[in-house]
């Protein structure tokens, strides 16, 4: 049995805003009875979340994709792709200016550092010529971006800053065309040195022999690989080389990504940008390689996102990765979210990287749902039954309470009570008051009165001795008992018309009120269509349509339900019916199912055949109609003159309270006639 209330010592990792575990089966039971079926309900639960009637919040999985969706869309609002190019360009002619103004500033200064007319002439000429010279390819250079990076890898610059800042920009292309392949895969370069690059080299000229080997058909010997370069990697190196390929391959597709987001210009100028040999031949060399080998395990190519910027915060391309690696953490995400509406366990988001994305809030209401299910089990709610969840018998008298309390919830709080009759004498209930035992009472002795009683009548020191007249007994109040079958039509056009639901609440709410206020009361419940059947109170809440064939065969229902009563002669006995419609299938004489819809003559006398034997045996049919057709008036109209019970026109909304207190007026009715 789930406790209410569970105490522990505060530790400060305990959250005070999570859910009342009895508020979220209040509020999963009616998705249960919408569905029929736990799995589904609970899947649907776990997508719209949990807003409690004490104000407490659960968000579920749609909010999550809402919430993702709206940070994808101020993403995107945000910032220019096609300034990217731009930076690039701005930096090289930022660099280029400086060092021609650097020059220039010198030559007229008389010469390097300043130098007077005393200096000597040869250095002076030296410098001039040094100058002029690089002066000269500075005018000379290409006013192709990507060639002049090419052009200024030979450059001696005469101003250190501008040379530190080319430096700078040739790195951050280098960086870029590494991270096109090997970005979130090996640990980032802060600082492209020789020695990096020369362990880069070394370390995708071992990836391609790989590849190679792999195309031949043979053995990578991919352990070999990792021991040789796995400090390359960071802390989640890859485990084999399929999984370093797909790891390859998303960040080629961040890398398409970032290309198709650009205008056709840009995308053109930055592609040159990049396609400069900003390495030596070597590397150069085994990055086309690689790239050729990419093509060959990945044939159809890796087509990336097309993301619509419009924004207007200009970026980097550095800056312009991130958003990718961001955009597609979003992409991924969104994907495993989505999963869960046709089936996915929650178990296979994961974890850090919605916690990356939106953040702990969001991490932290999804291990609340995840510990739903875990909780339903342990609080014996659901069992487990190979790899789905069945509801336990206790849960569907749980859900028949809560649907008994929101019924009476609708109700004045004098409408019912425990509905016991006035007469007093024999019965089955003890009551309060007392009286001077008679003869033919049940002698249900009130001890205390009937001595005092005696030691009343003798006097004062005397033995006191007992009488007849002394005996006080308990008076007894009298219960009807009623045995009842409850027949919940099945057929499609009930959830068409919204009805379904209600008639399930009604059943388990009406089964609840049996069990807890007269529990020798006889309920059975009978689901019909085409066919009709007993049903167990435990499946109730499962109950689902289509199990039951086509048609409406009251007939059928009622001859299950006499059969059911035929158990109980000396109690009062009624069927009560919940239906929409009016009878459109019957069994003939030989066993066989007929249906005549629309209803013809043969289908109308046969069911109301089945309701004069019903009358005949003094069973009541109470009938509550969920509709109210011209057709279906003809037939409560006969249906009421061959039966003495009543037809009640209802409402979804309405049955419940009409039930319940027809039920209890009954039975109170009955008692004191």
């Amino acid at each position: 049995m789930w406790p209410g209330y569970r105490y522990s010592q505060w530790d400060n990792s305990q959250s005070s805003d999570s859910p009342n575990f009895e508020e979220l089966f209040d509020a999963l039971s009616d998705e249960v009875l919408q569905y029929g079926d736990f799995s589904r309900a609970l899947r649907h639960f776990f997508q719209r979340g949990f807003s409690s009637p004490s104000g407490q919040q659960l968000s579920g999985v749609q909010d999550m994709l809402r919430q993702l969706r709206q940070q994808r869309r101020d993403l995107l609002g945000q910032h220019n792709l096609d300034s990217m190019y731009e930076d690039i360009k701005q930096r090289l002619d930022d660099l280029l200016h400086k060092e021609r103004n650097s020059i220039q500033d010198r030559l007229q200064r008389d010469g390097p550092d300043g130098a007077t007319d005393n200096a000597d002439a040869a250095l002076q000429d030296l410098y001039e010529r040094i100058a002029r010279k690089n002066l000269e390819k500075l005018d000379n250079l290409s006013s192709s971006v990507p060639e002049a990076i090419e052009e200024l890898k030979e450059y001696e610059f005469l101003d250190p800053e501008a040379g530190a800042a080319y430096q700078e920009l040739l790195q951050m292309l280098q960086k870029s065309v590494l991270d096109s392949f090997f970005r979130n895969l090996t640990q980032r370069l802060q600082q492209v040195t020789p020695q990096d690059l020369q362990e880069m080299q070394d370390m995708v000229g071992a990836l391609n022999d790989l590849l190679q080997e792999r195309q031949r058909g043979g053995n990578p010997k991919f352990d070999e690989f990792m021991q040789e370069f796995s400090h390359m990697f960071g802390p989640n190196p890859p485990q084999s080389l399929d999984e370093l390929l797909q790891r390859l391959r998303s960040q080629m597709s961040q890398t398409q990504s970032l290309l198709n987001s650009l205008s056709p210009d840009q995308r053109e100028s930055l592609l040159d940008a990049l396609g400069a040999r900003l390495f030596d031949e070597d590397l150069q060399r085994e990055l086309a390689q690689l790239a050729a080998n990419l093509d060959q395990v990945f044939p159809n190519g890796v087509r990336g996102q097309d993301y619509p910027f419009f924004g207007e915060d200009d970026v980097s391309l550095a800056q312009g990765m991130d958003l990718m690696e961001q955009l597609e953490q979003m992409e991924e995400l969104g994907r495993q979210l989505d999963r869960t509406r046709f089936g996915a366990p929650l178990d296979e988001i994961d974890q850090d990287l919605l916690k990356r994305v939106l953040g702990d809030e969001a991490s932290q209401e999804l291990e609340e749902l995840q510990k739903i299910a875990k909780q339903l089990e342990e609080a014996g709610y659901v069992e487990r039954r190979g790899n789905e969840l069945k509801l336990t018998p206790h849960a569907v008298r749980k859900i028949g309470q809560k649907a008994l309390r929101d019924i009476f919830q609708r109700m004045r709080k004098d409408v019912l009570g425990n509905h016991p009759t006035q007469h007093q004498g024999f019965g089955t209930e003890l009551a309060d008051q007392t009286k001077t035992y008679e003869f033919g009472d049940p002698f249900n002795l009130h001890l205390q009165k009937t001595v005092y009683n005696a030691v009343r009548r003798n006097s004062a020191g005397a033995r006191v001795k007992l009488t007849p007249a002394d005996f006080e007994v308990y008076n007894t109040e009298h219960h009807s008992r009623t045995s009842t079958v409850l027949v919940l039509d099945l057929s499609r056009s009930m959830p068409m018309r919204g009805n379904f639901v209600a008639a399930k609440k009604v059943a388990l709410a009406l089964s609840a009120l049996i069990r807890t206020q007269f529990p020798r009361d006889n309920l059975y419940l009978v689901g019909f269509s085409g066919f009709a059947r007993r049903l167990d109170k435990d499946e109730l809440a499962h109950l689902n349509v289509g199990e039951f064939g086509r048609g409406t065969n009251i007939q059928g229902a009622l001859r299950v339900a006499r059969n059911l009563l035929s158990r109980h002669g000396n109690s009062q006995r009624q069927v009560v019916m919940i239906t929409d419609g009016e009878p459109t299938a019957f069994f003939e004489q030989d066993g066989h199912l007929a249906i005549e819809y629309p209803p013809g003559p043969r289908v109308l006398r046969e069911t109301l055949t089945e309701v004069k034997r019903c009358t005949k045996e003094d069973i009541t049919i109470n009938t509550f109609m969920l509709e109210r057709s011209y057709h279906l008036r003809s037939f409560v109209n006969q249906l009421t003159r061959a039966n003495k019970g009543r037809v009640l026109f209802a409402s979804a909304d309405e049955l419940g309270e009409y039930i319940l207190v027809d039920y209890v007026g009954r039975k109170n009715r009955r008692a004191t006639a």
